[in-house]
């Protein structure tokens, strides 16, 4: 079965003149998790240098990708998968003690 990867740099309105950087960043990501799957890396080692690439790049916003919830709170989520055995680890609802207004 030949590899393949999926990755996303996330989930916003990216204004007309970004989508070329964002369209390439992501590209860069997705060929370096396939080269490592091409390399016969395991599946979670393919995504975890795509996601390195994506933390890295400061036109994305991986790895700092929190946002404000509906009270303005900075929260996030995230979660990676194994896909050959199922096992995840994942946070949701993160928060780091600040909102809009500054440390609660």
């Amino acid at each position: 079965m030949r590899p393949a990867i999926i990755v996303h740099g996330g989930a916003w309105d990216i204004p007309g003149e970004l989508v070329e950087v964002h369209r390439e960043a992501v590209w860069r990501a997705a060929l370096k998790g396939f080269k490592v799957l091409e390399n016969g890396g395991s599946a979670l080692d393919g995504v975890e240098a795509a996601v390195n690439l994506m933390e890295e790049d400061p036109n994305l916003d991986a790895g700092v990708g929190s946002f404000l919830n509906m009270d303005g709170v900075v929260e996030l989520d995230a979660i990676i998968v194994d896909g050959s055995t199922l096992k995840f680890g994942a946070v949701a609802a993160v928060v780091n003690g600040f909102n809009i207004d500054g440390f609660k």
